[in-house]
């Protein structure tokens, strides 16, 4: 009974975006046509292009994928004065590895001010060699971070890890256009919760409040695999205590997608597991007797594509 424009669906991965419009376009053709459904990096970069002149960005701003962002740096590199991360052979690595610190950064709402702040008090209380070393790498990530945040505003682009980062950063700093999209967007529903990162879930507490309000979610600590892009499966143990307070929480019981060979083994598995309950009776919907998952052994990564070829061809 809601009105589909105020509905906004959110979640982790194209392929995940992609099943859920199609499943509400199968039943709800023309609702479907009035959901936002997206990744939060498709929102993200929505609300850019919405309120760029807040953000001082142009109306529809480059984004800079990760080849162009090294190639910025590459031209400051020898400028840098760097000590740790220095490699005149091939700084090409190492502005990768710093390029990761920033995006892992980003993806924690710390921008470079903060970055730095947090380093000097690392090396403040460093005692052993060791932490003083780790504490110097901090801080030289940071002077790079800024230099590369100044570099890609010179030339009006964003990057990947913007594309959350931004917007969070400034809901959380505009209660005006925090109240607009509190007001367009009186429900939410994310998927794949479990793959969720910090940022993220500092939109969605921009877009719901603390109480979290109208917000729906539904994920499975056990199958976050995007740790790379900063998602932890602690953010669904934080749910409804640290974060959204006071919301309730239920386990699902059937698996509608999977046969019941997949289903136990998943479960047996599942069992020592430390992320998520360690309780995960599931019982599988569909009733066709499947075939048992088999394991195959491989003596290295060569071997390994050629059994999975022939299992494929079998």
């Amino acid at each position: 009974g809601i009105d589909p424009r105020r509905i906004l669906l959110l979640t982790f991965s194209n392929k995940a975006a992609g099943e859920m419009a199609v499943r509400i376009a199968a039943k709800r053709p023309q609702a479907a046509a009035a959901l936002w459904v997206g990744t939060f990096h498709a929102f993200g970069l929505d609300l850019i292009r919405r309120f760029h002149a807040e953000l001082g960005l142009p109306k529809d701003p480059q984004m800079m994928d990760r080849t162009q962002a090294v190639e910025l740096l590459e031209e400051e590199f020898p400028r840098l004065g760097l000590a740790h991360y220095q490699n005149l052979y091939d700084p090409t690595q190492v502005i990768y590895d710093l390029l990761s610190a920033i995006s892992r950064a980003k993806d924690e709402v710390v921008g470079p001010e903060e970055y730095e702040s947090l380093a000097r008090e690392m090396l403040s209380q460093a005692k052993t060699d060791e932490e003083k070393e780790a504490a110097e790498k901090a801080i030289e990530v940071a002077q790079v971070y800024a230099v590369y945040e100044a570099k890609k505003r010179d030339r009006n682009c964003v990057d990947f890890g913007d594309l959350v980062y931004l917007p969070a950063k400034l809901l959380e700093s505009n209660k005006d256009i925090r109240t607009i999209l509190n007001c367009k967007y009186t429900h939410v529903l994310v998927d794949e919760y479990q793959d969720v990162n910090r940022s993220s879930v500092r939109l969605l507490s921009a877009l719901r409040g603390n109480s979290g309000e109208n917000l729906w979610v539904v994920g499975d600590p056990k199958q976050s695999i995007y740790r790379f892009r900063g998602a932890s499966s602690f953010n669904v143990a934080r749910f409804g205590k640290e974060d959204f307070i006071g919301g309730t929480t239920a386990q699902l019981k059937v698996n509608y997608r999977s046969l019941g060979p997949i289903v136990n083994a998943y479960c047996e598995f599942a069992k020592g597991m430390r992320a998520g309950a360690a309780d995960l009776s599931l019982e599988p919907y569909r009733k066709e007797a499947g075939q048992g998952p088999e394991l195959l052994l491989a003596s290295g990564a060569d071997e390994q594509i050629v059994i999975l070829g022939d299992s494929i061809e079998a």
